[in-house]
C-alpha cells in the first residue's frame, strides 16, 4: 500500500523518500508512536461518546448511531477496553 488510509495522507511522504535509509528510519519512527495514537484517539473517542449521553442519549442510542452494541457504548463511555490492548494497558 502506497498511499495510506484517511487520515494519515500527511505520512505519504514516507512512501516517496528518495533514500532507503531515511525512509527507514521515518517509518520506524512512525511506527513506535501507533500506541501513542491508539491511546489518543480511543480518549477522543471516549469524549465523544461522554458529550452524547451528557447530550441525553441512552447507551443503546449512542450504539446505534456508531453501529456498535450497546454493551460497547459503554465500555468506550467508561474508559474500558476489551481484547489484547485490555491486558496491556491495564498492566
Amino acid at each position: 500500500m502506497t498511499t495510506p488510509p484517511n487520515p494519515f495522507e500527511n505520512l505519504k511522504h514516507l512512501a516517496e523518500q528518495g533514500d532507503p535509509t531515511q525512509q527507514a528510519k521515518e517509518a520506524g519512527a512512525a511506527l513506535q508512536t501507533i500506541p501513542d495514537l491508539q491511546k489518543w484517539l480511543r480518549e477522543i473517542r471516549q469524549a465523544a461518546v461522554q458529550g452524547m449521553r451528557e447530550g441525553g442519549l441512552s447507551h443503546a442510542q449512542v450504539a446505534a448511531e456508531l453501529g456498535i452494541s450497546r454493551a460497547r457504548a459503554q465500555q468506550i463511555a467508561e474508559g474500558r477496553t476489551t481484547g489484547k490492548r485490555a491486558g496491556a494497558e491495564e498492566s
